[in-house]
């Protein structure tokens, strides 16, 4: 099966991460995959780099009024079978690329859209939301396109997670032998203003605690870095910036507890790669957490503020609990939420869409 995936952002996410991995096992299984992507943008440069035919597209200037066109036209030489977008704002190039090759359009949505068009999403053949939330969501918002919509969660390889080195953080120049360590992943508005709230508190309990903020959002870190001085609990916090995702299992791995702060998490991949190395998750029974938690067997699920800083002080003080929930000589991969599953269940869904008429 000839598949084309498209996504032009402009950066670099958990989205792209999950369709990276879905193209290797794709591939694997005999597909021939494309990609469409932004010209020079991070996702064009990562496909290449893992080897993937990428068909730029430029979205911005005077170029941007032709390229779709160009990109069509050259599809039209070696048709997809099936058109498979993954951010709702490519809509409409996918569409583009469906009426060009003759294939079905089919979106899958990685986050909880604010204003979803129902025009926009009307042109999709198929809508799959990576969690039950953000599907309830897409339906409550466009009624139209509730019969296509449907759930396909994201899933990991646990291989890619075996045998973590639980010392990563150690070696780390700012961290050394602080200790408790809290991880939080992801860009810098999802709720890390609230966990250095937090600190002082913390602190109070545990004088060496640290919260190690992981990924990159250059125009947000100066606002958290304010509220950190302000707060006297800027030496407590550690940028650690970008890490590869095979170095992620080790991150992870070494953390106490993997937490958040976010409300409206569409899935939450950071949490589910936490768990594959036996790391709980202290979060907001919010968003898809609720979706991958069991509720304290593999971490701590609270409903507001208050009892998110005294599920980490309760579960930090009871090492014999928080053993319990690191399970790290069985980590926890909840039922379904392999890659391997995640890539049957597409397969079926691109069938299934090549038999409609």
């Amino acid at each position: 099966m000839r598949t084309a995936l498209v996504d032009t952002s402009r950066g670099w996410g958990g989205a792209e991460e999950q369709m990276l991995v879905l193209a290797q096992e794709l591939e694997r299984r005999g597909h021939v995959v494309s990609v469409v992507a932004r010209a020079g943008g991070r996702v064009h440069e990562g496909f290449l780099r893992s080897g993937f035919l990428v068909l730029p597209v430029a979205r911005t200037g005077l170029a941007a009024i032709s390229a779709p066109l160009k990109l069509a036209a050259r599809i039209r030489k070696a048709p997809p079978d099936i058109v498979h977008s993954h951010r709702d704002h490519d809509l409409p190039l996918g569409k583009l690329i469906s009426l060009a090759s003759g294939a079905p359009l089919l979106l899958t949505q990685h986050c909880m859209p604010q204003r979803p068009q129902a025009l926009a999403y009307g042109l999709a053949d198929r809508i799959i939301a990576v969690s039950g939330y953000i599907a309830d969501g897409i339906r409550a918002k466009v009624p139209t396109v509730i019969g296509r919509t449907g759930v396909i969660r994201n899933g990991i390889d646990p291989a890619m997670f075996a045998s973590p080195d639980r010392t990563y953080w150690r070696r780390h120049p700012a961290v050394g032998d602080r200790a408790p360590l809290l991880g939080a992943v992801g860009a810098f508005y999802k709720g890390q203003e609230e966990l250095i709230s937090m600190l002082p508190r913390l602190r109070g309990e545990f004088p060496r605690i640290a919260l190690l903020l992981i990924g990159e959002d250059k125009d947000r870190k100066q606002p958290l870095l304010d509220l950190a001085e302000r707060l006297g609990v800027a030496d407590a916090i550690v940028f650690a910036g970008r890490i590869p995702r095979e170095r992620m299992k080790d991150a992870l791995g070494s953390l106490d507890l993997n937490v958040s702060a976010f409300r409206n998490e569409g899935f939450g991949l950071s949490v589910l790669e936490g768990l594959a190395v036996g790391t709980p998750f202290v979060g907001y029974r919010a968003g898809g957490y609720p979706e991958i938690i069991r509720d304290d067997r593999t971490g701590v699920l609270v409903d507001g503020p208050s009892g998110l800083s005294e599920a980490i002080v309760k579960l930090l003080c009871d090492r014999e609990h928080l053993s319990s929930l690191r399970a790290e000589e069985h980590p926890s991969i909840p039922d379904g939420l392999t890659l391997s599953g995640m890539a049957d269940a597409y397969e079926q869904v691109y069938r299934e869409m090549q038999k409609k008429p």
